[in-house]
Formats: structure tokens, sequence, C-alpha cells
């Protein structure tokens, strides 16, 4: 879940690599979860705006990582970061 080469592309394949007992259909399962997991972060922080004297801003990121961790508790810190910030940076543009 980071910006760069591989970035929206399916994981099947890194998976596969780092996991090669699991099988296509369970990669496949791991690649839409990725995908759900990512649409969701992302339409938290647009729905979430604060309104403030300076305009509009993000959620802060202890309320994303509560809301987040109540559905996937098992998130990475550095994926759940990740996350946040790009889910700012679209909502932003």
């Amino acid at each position: 879940m980071e910006f760069g080469q591989n970035w929206l592309k399916p994981i099947n394949e890194r998976l596969a690599t780092k996991f090669p007992d699991l099988k296509i259909q369970q990669l496949e399962e791991c690649n839409v979860l990725c995908k759900k997991v990512h649409q969701i972060a992302h339409r938290f922080i647009v729905e979430n705006p604060i309104h403030s004297d300076t305009g509009i801003e993000f959620i802060d990121f202890y309320q994303f990582r509560q809301f987040m961790y109540k559905k996937y508790s098992w998130l990475s810190s550095a994926n759940l970061q990740r996350l946040y910030s790009q889910s700012c940076y679209y909502a932003y543009k």
C-alpha cells in the first residue's frame, strides 16, 4: 500500500513470491480485500472533513486508526500510516 512502481497494481504476483503455498484463489481474495480496505479508508477521510477557521482539514490519524482497526485489526502500523497519507492526498485533490 505505498506509492511507487506497484501503486494500485494487483498484489497477486508479489504475494505468490512471498507466500508460495497460497493458491490462486487465495491470492485473488487477498487482492480484492486489499482494494476494499483502500476504498474504505479513502471514503472515511472524504466523508469526515473537519471544518475550521482556516478551511477544511482531515480527521486526525488517531480517529482514522480507531475506525480502521475496528474493521481490520490485522493492518500493520506502517500500512495504516500509508493508507492515511494516501487517503488524505487524494481527498485533497
